[in-house]
């Protein structure tokens, strides 16, 4: 397990550890020895924190050296209200739309 990999997705969210051991429903030194691999985490704990992380337990568990842009994006796409998702998509077009002009104009 590469709790580092968790220490710092956790960061990343400006998520504290009190914030992350509530959400487990663990004592806040549980979370801490947890980080610091002085405590084994459960399979149900590594499914939450992947989960309210947003990254795959493929990744928290080393198993891959990057996180998947493409999966990343998807789980945190797919709580959004309708409106949202449309306007992102929208915006997505924008930018491919507005790549594509600047590839022309440098060839």
């Amino acid at each position: 397990m590469n709790m580092e990999r968790l220490k710092q997705a956790r960061e990343r969210l400006s998520l504290t550890q009190d914030y992350v051991a509530r959400y487990l429903g663990i004592p806040r030194s549980a979370m801490v020895q947890l980080e610091n691999g002085n405590r084994r985490i459960s399979g149900d704990e590594l499914t939450k924190l992947c989960t309210l992380y947003g990254i795959s337990a493929d990744y928290a568990l080393g198993m891959k050296d990057e996180m998947d842009t493409r999966e990343l994006f998807t789980r945190k796409f797919e709580g959004l209200p309708e409106n949202d998702k449309e306007e992102i998509l929208s915006l997505i077009e924008f930018k491919r739309q507005l790549n594509l002009k600047k590839k022309r104009a440098g060839e």
